[in-house]
């Protein structure tokens, strides 16, 4: 059985309110907090989270902390389970599979929307965004510019939609792209495939910028799933 934890190093200033912090709401709050810690490892996966902990280590409400962890739950983040609580959920190869494919449909139905939509300020933006990812280094700054080039992309289309469940797939994806950038050297044909894929969008071939940006996709999710296999064959 996992022992509970009480979470490391999570901080609130106890003079704030429980109704909003910086214009977010105390949920939100807590929820984005852990959500940083668990993309990042500080709270791995299958640890079990103490409601009461969290709320003690925040200054808030149990309430609040439970409403932070319902988010997490529908993000895919935390696992919740009858009479054991919750914990940090893992993924398994099976289901990196499954959001790739999921991720394939879904963003190239995307694209395929925006592109009679895209302007020439789309455009620049998108090219301005491949040359910051050419100098990045840091892997959060990388994932970061990597999402925005895809979601500038994607926004003209207006599907709020799908924009918001793309946003909830890649950022579960999330925690896991981390294998493909800091143990290969993915980003290198990742580059080459942006700029396909943005030379297609100009020229509203929408036909090979989706072909191509699902082979994009899939060939990211390729790389997670061949990692955590690897990953489940070592432990």
């Amino acid at each position: 059985m996992c022992e509970e934890i009480v979470v490391p190093e999570l901080s609130w200033d106890r003079g704030q309110s429980d109704d909003a912090v910086e214009g977010r709401s105390a949920s939100v709050v807590v929820a984005d907090a852990l959500r940083e810690r668990i993309l990042h490892g500080t709270i791995p996966a299958g640890e079990r989270l103490r409601q009461d902990a969290i709320a003690t280590r925040f200054g808030v409400s149990q309430m609040i902390v439970r409403e932070a962890f319902r988010q997490l739950t529908s993000e895919g983040f935390l696992k919740a389970e009858p009479r054991r609580g919750v914990s940090v959920a893992s993924m398994s190869a099976e289901e990196a599979q499954e959001i790739t494919e999921l991720r394939s449909a879904i963003e190239s139905k995307a694209l395929s929307w925006a592109i009679p939509l895209l302007s020439e300020s789309d455009f620049e933006g998108a090219n301005r965004i491949l040359t910051e990812l050419d100098k990045a280094k840091a892997t959060d700054r990388i994932i970061a510019l990597n999402a925005q080039f895809h979601e500038r992309l994607y926004a003209p289309s207006q599907k709020e939609r799908t924009l918001s469940l793309i946003a909830t797939l890649r950022l579960n994806f999330e925690r896991y792209l981390r294998f493909t950038w800091e143990e290969t050297h993915h980003i290198e044909q990742s580059q080459q495939e942006h700029r396909e894929i943005l030379k297609f969008c100009r020229e509203r071939d929408i036909d090979r910028a989706c072909a191509l940006l699902q082979r994009h996709i899939a060939a990211t999710g390729a790389v997670l799933v061949q990692r955590l296999l690897a990953r489940t064959s070592l432990l």
